[in-house]
């Protein structure tokens, strides 16, 4: 994995007060989303900030991809990858990688914050996902 970016204050803030199991998936996942982005050149520049109070990941110049975001799902346990429930993404990924995991409806991969890292398998369908988001509008 490439050396991830501090973590912005932001973010901090909004999953501080999430349980220990959910703060390490999220922060986990936003590792992956960094180390997706800088493996890539054709993705070109990422900037991380919040949008609708979730930790979000923006393609900047070039505007390659759409907009990647990682939170909790509700008050449970589990967190999701979340793109543009307008784009085809999800839908992708679930004709691809959809027995490893549950979607939720066009806008989001859910990912179980168990407590144990993800499975060679299942973090590289999220790497194809998250890849496949920042680099959406180069098709």
């Amino acid at each position: 994995m490439t050396d991830t970016p501090p973590l912005p204050a932001s973010f901090d803030a909004v999953i501080a007060a999430y349980p220990r199991e959910v703060r390490e998936r999220l922060l986990e996942l936003r590792d992956l989303v960094w180390d997706v982005a800088e493996g890539n050149p054709s993705i070109g520049p990422v900037v991380e900030t919040l949008k609708w109070g979730q930790p979000s990941f923006l393609t900047q110049s070039p505007r390659t991809g759409t907009t990647v975001r990682i939170d909790r799902i509700g008050a449970g346990h589990d967190v999701a990858v979340f793109t543009h429930c307008q784009t085809t993404l999800v839908d992708e990924f679930r004709a691809k990688h959809g027995k490893q995991f549950d979607c939720d409806g066009t806008r989001g991969v859910i990912v179980p914050a168990n407590g144990s890292p993800l499975e060679p398998a299942r973090e590289h369908a999220l790497r194809d996902h998250i890849e496949a988001a920042l680099t959406y509008h180069l098709r």
